[in-house]
């Protein structure tokens, strides 16, 4: 079975939609000579492999029937995005730094 990578989706997430468990993702990383670490990017076509992996049935078909398309890589440039200044020369009196008594 084929399918494409949707945005933000990390190889866990691909396991997770597809087989309904997070055991398949060595099946799924060896199948498509990947680590199950990488950065997958959105439109790469991937293959479950020959055994299709473990499934659960159970998860599998929730996630059909509330239409469930797990995407929760958090790329570098994210963590670059989300990291804030810290430090006394970026700290506001009684905003960021309180003054007690």
């Amino acid at each position: 079975m084929k399918f494409i990578v949707l945005h933000n989706q990390s190889l866990f997430d691909v396991a997770l939609q597809h087989t309904g468990t997070i055991e398949s993702i060595f099946e799924l990383a060896t199948a498509n000579g990947i680590s199950i670490t990488d950065d997958l990017a959105a439109g790469t076509p991937l293959s479950l492999g020959e055994g299709q992996g473990e499934r659960n049935k159970d998860i599998l078909n929730y996630y059909q029937a509330k239409n469930i398309q797990p995407a929760t890589a958090f790329s570098q440039k994210d963590k670059e995005v989300t990291q804030k200044p810290e430090g006394i020369s970026i700290w506001a009196i009684n905003l960021d730094f309180i003054v007690s008594e």
